[in-house]
């Protein structure tokens, strides 16, 4: 089955946040992931300490929705679309929103390279939007195939 996807980075408006950041952040993606579960898409999150980088797969009517409903975030500004496709796979096809907070609290070593990549301020290529997310695509598959082998 084919599956559309888009891949996009949005600025940070941190003064826009109403709660602290962790009740942000929970809230945000509860609220994320039933949308998700309805919607049928998947996808991932990446959170650094000026943007935020999106990945969502899916139906392209659903994926669309989803992301209009994004694009009237307040707490976002300044889109970036990185590419916008048809897929054969997801590459988080059991991740309703998986999140990675990449922000210099989760400490200034972890990441680092993926963390300055998706806060510079030029345009991202598509390779390096997917490389972000394959990242932790192969984790969330290995992570997988673990859970699968203690089950036998």
């Amino acid at each position: 089955m084919q599956v559309y996807r888009i891949c996009y980075r949005a600025r940070i408006n941190w003064l826009r946040l109403r709660l602290c950041l962790s009740d942000e952040i929970e809230h945000s993606l509860s609220r994320i992931r039933q949308i998700n579960r309805r919607a049928g898409v998947t996808g991932a999150l990446l959170m650094t300490d000026n943007y935020m980088i999106q990945l969502l797969e899916g139906d392209t009517g659903r994926v669309l929705e989803t992301l209009y409903c994004v694009m009237g975030d307040p707490r976002l500004s300044d889109f970036e679309a990185i590419f916008h496709e048809p897929s054969r796979d997801r590459l988080f096809p059991d991740s309703l929103m998986f999140f990675r907070d990449l922000t210099e609290r989760d400490g200034p070593k972890r990441h680092a390279q993926l963390r300055s990549l998706i806060d510079r301020p030029s345009p991202l290529s598509r390779q390096e939007g997917l490389d972000a997310f394959s990242t932790f695509a192969d984790d969330v598959a290995q992570g997988r195939l673990t859970n699968g082998m203690m089950m036998i």
